[in-house]
């Protein structure tokens, strides 16, 4: 999406593409979590005035939802694509696995996650609390599918409630951002994922 905005000090009109403006906010949140961003840093780091963000956002809260929106967006996409590859509901399991072991490594994993760094300040980010408690219950009930979908073809071993093995799950991908974010993730991602996939058994 693109529209007329103010950028600068020079009051004139440039084409604003809200796609890089929202990529830059998302970097920003991750980094430094909702309460550690102010309009000020949101406005140095995209050239934008402040009256400009606040014309297409109204405050910080909103541009905090909008980005956690195209944030959420991305990823679900990126893991459409993953399980499409995907053979059965343990191998989706496994890529979705190996894609949290790549985003909590290295740059990314030190950037952080924008829903751990909403969560962290969840009764400050306004509207957003409601997307974010939303995507983890929607992440929550995609996994038990998951679980239930690897009993009935086979691929999962595992016998137990399917809700509880999805919850475990959860608490492991989102821990894994946890611990990145510290710069703490150092395993071999292969040996982790084989023992992630244990639980499956």
């Amino acid at each position: 999406m693109t529209q007329d905005i103010r950028a600068g000090n020079r009051g004139r009109p440039r084409a604003f593409d809200e796609a890089e403006f929202l990529n830059s906010a998302i970097a920003l949140f991750s980094a430094s979590g909702f309460s550690g961003v102010g309009i000020s840093e949101l406005t140095k780091a995209t050239g934008l005035t402040v009256g400009s963000v606040y014309k297409a956002y109204q405050d910080k809260e909103g541009v905090f939802a909008k980005a956690l929106e195209h944030y959420i967006a991305l990823r679900e996409a990126h893991i459409a694509t993953i399980f499409e590859q995907a053979e059965n509901a343990r191998a989706r399991i496994e890529g979705l696995l190996r894609l949290y072991v790549d985003l909590s490594k290295g740059r990314d994993g030190r950037l952080g996650c924008l829903i751990v760094a909403g969560i962290a300040d969840i009764d400050q980010v306004g509207q957003a609390a409601d997307i974010l408690r939303a995507q983890i219950s929607s992440r929550r009930t995609m996994l038990s599918r998951l679980v239930e979908e690897g009993q009935r073809d086979g691929s999962i071993a595992a016998k137990g409630d399917a809700c509880a093995i999805a919850t475990v799950l959860l608490a492991l991908l989102q821990g894994m951002r946890v611990v990145g974010k510290a710069g703490e993730f150092t395993e071999d991602g292969e040996i982790f994922v084989a023992r992630a996939l244990r639980i499956l058994d």
